[in-house]
């Protein structure tokens, strides 16, 4: 029923955890297609040291940003379904699959399935680990679907429905839309997979179930070594708003797009790179009045503003 993708670059000390998170699941019906991206440091040959009938292992020659490229391979490779998605580092806890099998049964017609997850900031210490803002903001709701406005809405608030690790897509859907981005950005290539899914997917299901980790202090992460970009979002946000043809969709869409850049600005600063200005790089017209302060802030000396931001934070995401 389900295709499990996991790209790998230099993960081999991780492997192991993601790997058997996804032999364990009580949900037997998959199989797991590992693609290794060019690594150096035995991970290739980890993965082929792995012993289970389900497991198909391939190799790139060279890496591509971000996994993308290594997402795709797999997407084209997967024999079932639905594609779900974990990276080398994260893990699932052994109800993932049989979760998401149950929201189908809620939902015959769901095109995007997703579970609730946890962020943890240091493998070490268990205080450092939250659950994702949708999750505390809608549990209480319980299963329930969501359209292509609720995701726009809640990603805009800082409340994004989705991660990759934790959801899966039908996967004439994802060879439809052509996958992940692979050449077109180092930067937002899930968030903007998760946008054109939805944008013509039409159709999620999510659960509240805490089934998977993100771990974000992992090796190597694509949000510690990258300088500012706008990210894939930016093209594919000015294409589906001349389809909306200024409805209620194509505000939100242009809102969605401010958010995810002002987002990725702070998430830069954090890290320890200058992004310099925000203005000209948001759209005046969809700020609202946080945005607009926070525009005019980010014309001072970013170490600055990157030092009173940790301070507000009180080091949660250091």
């Amino acid at each position: 029923m389900f295709s499990v993708i996991i790209p790998i670059f230099n993960k081999f000390p991780h492997l192991d955890r993601s790997v058997d998170s996804v032999l364990h699941q009580d949900f037997k019906d998959f199989e797991l297609i590992l693609v290794d991206d060019g690594s150096t440091d035995g991970s290739y040959e980890k993965a082929l040291s792995f012993k289970d009938d389900r497991i198909k292992v391939f190799q790139r020659d060279s890496p591509g940003p971000g996994g993308y490229a290594a997402r795709n391979f797999g997407i084209q490779k997967a024999k079932y379904d639905w594609v779900a998605f974990l990276d080398a580092d994260d893990e699932w806890q052994e109800h993932h699959l049989s979760t998401l099998s149950g929201l189908l049964a809620f939902q015959p017609n769901a095109q995007i399935l997703s579970t609730c997850w946890l962020d943890n900031f240091d493998s070490e210490d268990r205080q450092r680990t939250f659950p994702n803002a949708y999750c505390k903001e809608n549990q209480a709701r319980g299963i329930h679907e969501i359209g292509i406005l609720t995701f726009l809405k809640s990603s805009s608030k800082g409340a994004p429905p989705f991660w990759t690790g934790a959801l899966a897509i039908k996967t004439t859907l994802l060879r439809s839309i052509k996958g992940f981005p692979e050449g077109r950005c180092k930067r937002g290539g899930d968030v903007d997979t998760w946008l054109r899914a939805m944008y013509f997917g039409k159709l999620a299901v999510w659960s509240p179930l805490q089934t998977v980790t993100y771990h974000r202090d992992s090796m190597n992460m694509v949000t510690k070594q990258e300088k500012f970009e706008l990210g894939c979002e930016a093209e594919t946000v000015k294409i589906l708003a001349k389809k909306a043809n200024k409805s209620e969709l194509e505000a939100h869409l242009h809102v969605f797009l401010n958010a995810r850049i002002v987002s990725r600005w702070l998430q830069t600063l954090r890290v320890g790179q200058r992004p310099g200005s925000l203005l000209g790089k948001v759209s005046w017209k969809y700020l609202d009045l946080k945005g607009k302060i926070l525009a005019l802030t980010s014309m001072l000396p970013n170490d600055f503003v990157s030092q009173v931001y940790r301070r507000l934070k009180k080091g949660k995401y250091d």
